[in-house]
């Protein structure tokens, strides 16, 4: 009776399973397909193809593990300069990460749709918070059970993975927030938007730049063709410039005097090469480059401040009409104001100088005056009269020097006073 219990528990079906488990192929080699270095943009998939050795082993997603090895991760610079905390490793086999993933295997085929025996397609995912570069040696690993019921793993030669910044993490816009129309030698003068790129930095303090190749495409939603978008200088003088068309109404209305500043809204739209976007919402605003500044001030002002050196004015509130407020240039990195002042001619007072310079780079232009004589009833410096004020406002492309120097702006500034009682 024993005997006959043993055979029954080894039957005929068990031994065939146990043969064909050990005729069942095992994978001994992973070999990547056309295995170049992947560049990748966060949150988006890359493709791996790769040979599974022998033909006839079937893969799934669950069988495949990533190794990471030599992982480095470079952090955009926060103000003072340091990158932010990284994440720590573990050391093991196989080293997770986390910023790749498997989304997928499935088997590649042929342009016929006709299965490759033995050859796969892996989808790889990238993913992570925050504003970072990551570069790593990556390696499939293929999990498979053997016939004596032990799991094993066979590993594929690294290949070179990095994850780049999307562009709107890559990318920083600049401009000023209003222009003059004209350039001092009466030609359209374009609208500047610099595109800066940002920096970043490993835990070895080893720096990288985003690299404006990475974007592919720029796009420009203008109204009624009131401006031609050029991004021809995007990736040798690093910005994009729109052309007012002065044909248009809108650009008349301004140089005729009717109005003192015009506005174009732009939708400004760069796309990097993995399918990202960065958009920005540019009102493209000019002024006039000849501007009259009418001030009305208090004669009695005016004359207790009889040999006074000291004597200012602000007008701030007159330029601001013209898109020249205090903080008209904040959205760009590099700026210079340059101001050189021609006063008028007066038996009672002057304009001597216009100081343009406030706290924390903002625009603050005040008038210096200088009162020779009491003013009478009904004085008035007129515009024929008028002192005159050269401003103007220039940058430069980023980590670019003074001879790339751009005049955003050169404005001519009349200053004319009336005295009112």
């Amino acid at each position: 009776m024993l005997a006959g219990g043993f055979v029954a528990s080894c039957s005929n079906d068990d031994w065939k399973d146990d043969v064909n488990a050990l005729k069942k192929p095992v994978p001994t080699g992973i070999v990547f397909v056309d295995a170049a270095p992947v560049t990748a943009v966060k949150g988006t998939q890359f493709q791996l193809r790769f040979r599974v050795n022998p033909t006839g082993v079937t893969i799934t997603k669950n069988d495949l593990e990533l190794d990471l090895r030599n992982s480095d991760t470079y952090f955009r610079f926060d103000k003072s300069g340091s990158p932010l905390a990284m994440n720590s490793s573990r050391a093991s086999y196989v080293i997770p990460s986390d910023y790749y993933e498997v989304v997928s295997v499935e088997p590649d085929t042929n342009g016929s749709g006709e299965k490759l025996d033995g050859q796969w397609i892996a989808t790889i995912g990238t993913r992570g918070e925050g504003n970072f570069r990551n570069v790593a040696d990556l390696s499939l690993i293929v999990n498979y059970t053997d016939a004596a019921g032990v799991v094993r793993k066979v590993s594929s030669s690294a290949l070179p993975v990095e994850i780049v910044p999307t562009v709107d993490e890559g990318v920083v816009f600049g401009y000023s927030k209003v222009q003059a129309i004209r350039t001092k030698a009466e030609a359209v003068n374009p609208y500047i938007l610099f595109v800066d790129i940002q920096a970043y930095r490993n835990d070895e303090g080893e720096e990288w730049y985003y690299n404006r190749q990475y974007i592919t495409e720029v796009d420009a939603a203008i109204n009624d063709g009131e401006l031609t978008a050029d991004a021809s200088a995007l990736y040798e003088k690093y910005y994009i410039s729109f052309i007012p068309d002065t044909e248009k109404a809108i650009w008349q209305d301004l140089e005729a005097g009717d109005v003192k500043t015009a506005v174009s809204d732009v939708e400004v739209e760069l796309i990097d090469f993995g399918g990202t976007k960065k958009t920005l919402e540019l009102p493209v605003l000019y002024s006039q480059r000849t501007i009259f500044v009418e001030c009305e001030i208090p004669r009695d002002e005016i004359n207790a401040n009889i040999d006074n050196a000291f004597y200012s004015h602000d007008i701030s509130e007159e330029l601001s009409q013209y898109g020249l407020t205090a903080d008209f240039s904040s959205c760009l990195t590099r700026r210079n104001f340059f101001g050189m002042s021609e006063g008028n001619m007066s038996d009672y007072l002057i304009i001597d100088e216009v100081e343009i310079s406030g706290d924390n780079n903002e625009f603050k232009p005040v008038i210096s005056m200088w009162v020779m004589d009491e003013v009478p009833s009904g004085f008035e410096i007129t515009k024929e009269e008028a002192a005159k004020f050269d401003f103007s406002l220039t940058s430069f492309p980023q980590d670019k020097g003074g001879a790339d120097a751009i005049v955003l702006s050169d404005w001519d500034i009349r200053i004319t006073i009336k005295a009112i009682d």
